[in-house]
């Protein structure tokens, strides 16, 4: 649970621990904004020692403790691990692409590959449970710890087809879905049953854009807008990402890659049109902090893909809620708070919402458990860290 420590009676809390892999730019945030309030510095676990077993939570865990579960993020030997940690619970009847553990243990890098996401994702989910049976190996001897994430939400986010069909059942806005499909075949009868012309295919467990396809077709002519370039190597096509985005139009090509995708497990949405502001369409990254939506960033692009990272431009909020109304602005934000309490256990989360081009319908794109890295953009003055820590020490029973 999450919740103000001194609010039930106990001291507040006075230690802090993070999962999470040391020195990355998240982590150093995180501290930062710990120092800035005079609050401890965090107790960082690696997720290598936490897998290796050379460091077990229950061993740092106090009352007053707080847990933080933050990003694996782009460390290579922890993507590797998780992959391995996969083996055992991956599926051969799954049908999805997966290796051994030994294979897994022996992959080497390369510099933007997409590597069995389906089997990461199992590793990860592993992982996720071990947390939670950690923490629970606690409250035996000592009052359960808080944290500022769930384990079990934090998967939940992480699997693209499971939450948005959390989101459809709670009433969040959602564009329609066609959920997983195998192929590009299917994909074109699925398609056509809808009459549908245009659509986001996407790795279930993908983040950052990584496997995202922006495909539309009229039956004859094909085009796809993607951040994910191909190889054949060694007989075997591999996937890349990229920070470019291409558009391809030659529909061999496009099936190929969705048939690649497929191979680790998509979800499929239907493609609704944006917003447009300065020439460009939009979205928004809105950070939700105990409830409430606090921290949003408008993300402009030309492409249909919006990701900040693949140098798109950052919109000015305030002219794009002058432009949007406060109605239709208020009612976005209160669907980003409606998203949010389909992860009641969750401190914080980034909710990705489009506006239609009318501004009268909006539309929940993700939740992203560690969507929060939004350095420099505030909110009553504070950035996301320290707007999240002054919710754990100050904020009333929830």
């Amino acid at each position: 649970m999450w919740l103000s420590a001194s609010s039930d009676g106990r001291r507040g809390p006075d230690r802090f621990v993070v999962l999470g892999n040391p020195g990355d730019r998240r982590v150093e945030l995180f501290q930062t904004a710990l120092n800035e309030l005079r609050l401890p510095a965090a107790m960082v676990v690696s997720y290598l020692d936490l897998l290796s077993g050379k460091e077990t939570l229950p061993r740092l865990i106090r009352e007053g403790t707080v847990v933080r579960v933050e990003s694996p993020g782009k460390d290579f030997e922890v993507e590797r691990t998780l992959i391995a940690a996969g083996a055992d619970a991956a599926d051969g009847d799954e049908g999805f692409d997966r290796v051994s553990r030994q294979a897994a243990q022996n992959l080497s890098f390369e510099r933007g590959r997409i590597l069995y996401p389906r089997q990461w994702y199992l590793g990860y989910l592993a992982t996720l449970r071990l947390i939670e049976l950690q923490l629970a190996e606690c409250s035996p001897y000592r009052p359960l710890p808080l944290w500022m994430n769930s384990p079990a939400e934090i998967a939940l986010m992480f699997d693209k087809i499971a939450c948005h069909r959390a989101l459809s059942l709670r009433g969040a806005p959602v564009a329609p879905g066609l959920g997983a499909i195998d192929s590009f075949d299917e994909l074109g009868e699925r398609m056509k049953e809808q009459n549908w012309r245009r659509v986001f295919v996407k790795l279930a467990h993908g983040s950052s854009a990584s496997g995202v396809v922006a495909y539309q077709t009229d039956g004859r002519r094909h085009q796809a807008a993607t951040t994910v370039e191909t190889a054949r190597r060694d007989g075997e096509l591999r996937l890349y990402n990229s920070r470019r985005i291409r558009v391809c139009r030659d529909w061999r090509e496009i099936a190929q890659l969705i048939d690649a995708l497929c191979r680790h497990r998509v979800h499929v949405e239907q493609w609704l049109p944006k917003a447009g502001f300065d020439n460009r369409t939009f979205d928004l990254r809105v950070v939700v902090i105990a409830g409430r939506a606090c921290h949003t960033v408008a993300r402009l692009s030309r492409s249909p893909i919006t990701n900040l990272h693949l140098l798109n431009k950052r919109g000015d909020v305030n002219a794009v809620r002058e432009r949007a109304g406060r109605a239709a602005w208020d009612a976005a934000m209160l669907d980003c708070e409606r998203a949010m309490e389909c992860f009641p256990e969750s401190l914080y989360a980034g909710v990705d919402l489009l506006f239609t081009p009318d501004f009268r319908r909006r539309a929940v794109i993700e939740v992203n458990a560690f969507g929060d890295l939004l350095p420099g953009v505030l909110w009553q003055g504070q950035e996301t860290y320290a707007a999240e820590l002054r919710a754990i020490v100050g904020a009333g029973t929830r």
